[in-house]
């Protein structure tokens, strides 16, 4: 489901995030490093990047491992504040986001991606939660 500028802007600040658009072409690399590191077996598995019409099917159907539900809102939140990335999944927007915590972005029932400025991890939100995900993965046990 896409979400407005707006909508996510509000709820960044809502959250005390220090947030800041990434532009365009910034915002393509970002994508791209995202899928290097959490879609690498999608790609070998399936010949695509993107399974099903979502990123985060990799996780949903097991091609990518990740920790989901409770277990990965939990987990997120105890990572230790470092900058941080959040997107979507239409490409619309990107942000370069720094907060003393990480926002639980549920609420707004949209496909929104967290990712740690070094990819080291990535939240992902669902417009499916709560019967599919969220999902929490690590880029040391995703990268092949």
């Amino acid at each position: 489901m896409s979400l407005g500028t707006i909508q996510i802007e509000n709820s960044l600040s809502d959250h005390d995030v220090d947030f800041q658009c990434v532009p365009a072409n910034e915002s393509e690399r970002l994508r791209k490093q995202w899928l290097n590191c959490y879609a690498a077996r999608v790609k070998k598995e399936t010949g695509a990047w993107i399974h099903n019409r979502f990123r985060w099917h990799g996780f949903s159907y097991g091609l990518q491992a990740a920790v989901a539900g409770l277990d990965a809102t939990i987990a997120y939140q105890a990572l230790w504040p470092a900058p941080y990335f959040v997107f979507e999944e239409e490409n619309t927007w990107a942000y370069a986001c720094t907060s003393d915590r990480y926002p639980d972005l549920t609420s707004l029932q949209a496909d929104i991606y967290v990712a740690h400025h070094n990819m080291n991890w990535t939240m992902v939100f669902t417009h499916e939660q709560p019967e599919i995900g969220p999902y929490l993965a690590m880029k040391s046990k995703n990268v092949s």
